[in-house]
């Protein structure tokens, strides 16, 4: 059984982690070929607040384990992008020290004030430390997730897409 977490973007979509198989509902993926999907998902609740991350703050993870099991964890997040190891995107992520399960990709990375900062899309416990990244020398955990921006910026570019194939069904249609 495959699980992951997903968190509501607006009133329609949700977005995930494009990594986790068998999704329904797939609207949209990265652009960049980054670890991002948006899914046609109606909102039942109130829709969070999201917002860029603020280097060293405070945050917590939310999602459920592989078992179903509720998890979260706290820690911050690192003043450094990160560039996944054999990506072929390129994407810059951000890294967190928060401990993160296999189940919660797609899960949200909170900050104190409530707000959600991105989407957590994986963990390493033991990666060796880059020879150019000093600054994560002694880290016992990376966890990465997409920031706020990544998203608003696919956001951006699905909102043009639907607008663009919208015009040309209509410009069928009216021939």
């Amino acid at each position: 059984m495959m699980v992951a977490s997903a968190v509501q973007w607006n009133s329609d979509y949700a977005v995930t982690a494009a990594h986790t198989p068998y999704l329904r509902n797939q609207a949209y993926r990265c652009s960049t070929g980054c670890d991002l999907l948006f899914i046609t998902h109606k909102a039942d609740g109130q829709i969070p607040r999201w917002r860029d991350f603020r280097p060293g703050e405070a945050v917590i993870t939310l999602g459920s384990s592989s078992l179903l099991i509720p998890m979260s964890a706290q820690g911050r997040v690192w003043p450094v992008p990160f560039i996944k190891p054999g990506s072929a995107s390129q994407e810059r992520y951000g890294l967190h020290d928060a401990a993160i399960a296999k189940g919660m990709s797609g899960g949200p990375l909170i900050a104190n004030d409530g707000s959600v900062l991105g989407i957590n899309i994986g963990y390493s416990k033991g990666w060796s430390t880059p020879a150019n990244r000093p600054e994560l020398a002694g880290m016992h955990r990376l966890s990465v997730f997409v920031p706020y921006s990544v998203i608003l910026r696919e956001w951006h570019l699905f909102e043009a897409q639907t607008a663009k194939n919208a015009a040309h069904s209509l410009q069928a249609k009216n021939q």
